[in-house]
């Protein structure tokens, strides 16, 4: 759909949902979710020392297989279906490697509460 032939009250009403409490904990999860299963496969494939089966990442449905498709398309994870134990495999790409690695290096911050 193009911009041009979006409806806009269609568009208003969609902005007004999206707003619900549930909506925007969906939405985070959109967001959030790659960025866990990038983590996944870079510590997986750290710990295995070589590709990563398909069966030992924690896919959520749907939403899983299309979060790795999206971080193979991107260049984040490299796809290899030639391997002998998995139907599909998964290495981090360098490109992928550095964006995890950029968490690692994040300080996390302090929870609030009594000093």
């Amino acid at each position: 759909m193009t911009e041009e032939s979006r409806d806009p009250v269609r568009e208003g009403v969609a902005d007004e949902l999206a707003k619900l409490q549930p909506l925007q904990a969906l939405t985070d999860e959109l967001r959030l979710y790659p960025v866990r299963l990038l983590e996944q496969v870079c510590e997986l494939a750290d710990r295995r020392q070589g590709p990563v089966p398909d069966h030992t990442l924690t896919f959520l449905p749907y939403l899983g297989e299309t979060a790795i498709r999206a971080l193979v398309d991107g260049g984040y994870v490299q796809r290899l279906d030639d391997v002998p134990y998995a139907i599909l495999a998964y290495l981090p790409t360098e490109q992928g490697r550095a964006l995890a690695a950029s968490l690692r290096e994040t300080p996390k911050p302090r929870p609030k509460g009594p000093s």
